[in-house]
């Protein structure tokens, strides 16, 4: 894969992975240090370097910060308004919370969005810029997402049990975690498939395969724990049944339009759950 590839942000925990797996790849990898806010610095940057994709993962986190939350809408417009000058294609990763607070078991790209929290409106807002540029695009919108970087479901639930907090899990919840390797896998197919010619455009999704609600998740962490003998402490988990009222009861993605397009294929992430726990515990050493 000889492309020559620009990453936004390669020091968030999504970037990171991803900048990782591309080390790997034949490709020119760029991950400049600029004002992506500055549409001007954004745009002389591509026309400087002339990349074949961007990828932006600027302010990408699960739970984006305030000062996050304002970057994502701006970082996009001004990404995809340079992507759009240039003919450069561009794949931005978004979140199943652009979906509002509904009973849906699960989400396809048809459903239309309706945020109610901070973050699920960031998301959506930066969505709106892309699609309302002329560029050629991917949004890739993610589930739930774990890792062993990071602020995730799992690196959250580590941290209370280590440090003995209380936990509150919603049974009402449900999702499919997708480990952060595994989002840059299907990004990385995405990439390689452009190069050859893929024409295949627009809003996709992509999670896990395998679904549970959070107080499983939860449960079965804890097991793992037990079972290898990894941090002694006892989980405090409180275990509530109560709909939410800013987020889907659903992170669960149907992921058919990646499959279709990209021959995309969703994996499990129980094989991973202990791997990334290790290395978690290693990371705190």
């Amino acid at each position: 894969m000889s492309l020559k590839i620009i990453v936004t942000d390669t020091q968030s925990a999504l970037g990171r992975t991803l900048e990782h797996d591309l080390e790997r790849e034949q490709c020119q990898l760029l991950s400049p240090q600029i004002q992506w806010e500055d549409a001007l610095a954004a745009r002389e940057y591509l026309t400087q370097h002339k990349p074949d994709v961007v990828i932006n993962t600027l302010a990408w986190e699960e739970s984006p910060t305030p000062e996050q939350q304002i970057l994502l809408p701006i970082v996009a417009a001004n990404i995809a308004n340079a992507c759009a000058s240039l003919g450069v294609p561009l794949i931005h990763f978004s979140s199943y919370q652009v979906f509002g607070a509904d009973n849906k078991t699960s989400h396809s790209e048809k459903d239309v969005p309706s945020p109610l929290s901070p973050a699920g409106q960031a998301f959506f807002a930066a969505e709106q810029a892309i699609e309302h540029s002329a560029a050629k695009f991917i949004i890739l919108r993610l589930g739930w997402v774990i890792g062993s970087i990071g602020d995730n479901h799992l690196t959250r639930l580590l941290n209370a049990i280590q440090n003995q907090q209380p936990i509150t899990l919603n049974t009402r919840l449900r999702g499919a975690p997708t480990v952060l390797s595994d989002a840059v896998r299907v990004c990385v197919a995405v990439v390689k498939q452009i190069a050859c010619g893929a024409d295949n455009w627009g809003v996709m999704h992509y999670c896990s395969g395998d679904a549970l609600n959070e107080a499983e998740f939860g449960e079965q962490l804890v097991q793992l724990l037990a079972q290898h003998q990894l941090l002694n402490q006892d989980a405090n988990f409180t275990l509530i049944d109560t709909l939410p009222t800013h987020e889907p009861v659903s992170a669960v993605l149907g992921c058919r339009l990646i499959r279709d397009a990209f021959g995309v294929q969703a994996r499990s992430w129980r094989p991973s759950l202990l791997p990334l726990v290790k290395q978690w515990l290693h990371n705190q050493q």
